[in-house]
């Protein structure tokens, strides 16, 4: 099976409505085992520089799960990626106050919009895979990832989409 990698902050609040119950039921599927790796080849981009690549040209991200308040959407194969130059995580400032520091509340909305992007994983037909990725080689919130990717058709500079090919999970 295919994998790809999608981010859209834009989009996150439309893709969890995508977990509602519809009339027809599809069971979850799994991730495949080759989409984690142990190692992502190639030099990663700051996520201000990547969005400005275009669709179809490949990838290489690294940061933190962060960004928003609920960085995985329940259901589906899609987490939105922080650049660690970019966002600082409410943990690592002097004054942690925050039950949530994933969601990098301290940080001006525009640098988040700018430091952020949507990861997804996709189906052969271009849609989110329907397993949830939390939990997965013990991915969760503040963990450092490197994904290798394309840039999806969908994504703009506005709204930065990446099709994960392989994600390595390392340690913050």
């Amino acid at each position: 099976m295919k994998t790809k990698s999608i981010f859209v902050m834009a989009a996150m609040a439309v893709l969890s409505g995508c977990g509602k119950q519809t009339q027809e039921k599809q069971a979850a599927v799994e991730v495949p085992p080759e989409f984690v790796a142990q190692a992502i080849e190639g030099t990663p981009v700051p996520i201000p520089e990547a969005r400005t690549l275009k669709a179809g040209e490949k990838v290489v991200l690294t940061g933190l799960v962060m960004g928003i308040p609920h960085p995985f959407v329940e259901g589906r194969a899609v987490f939105v990626l922080g650049d660690e130059g970019t966002l600082n995580p409410c943990d690592l400032k002097g004054d942690d106050h925050c039950p949530t520091p994933w969601d990098v509340c301290c940080d001006p909305p525009e640098l988040k919009a700018a430091g952020t992007a949507t990861i997804q994983v996709v189906d052969d037909s271009g849609k989110p895979l329907r397993t949830g990725l939390k939990g997965v080689n013990g991915l969760k919130e503040l963990s450092r990832v490197t994904v290798a990717g394309t840039v999806a058709p969908n994504s703009s500079p506005e709204a930065f989409i990446v099709n994960a090919d392989a994600i390595h999970i390392g340690v913050r």
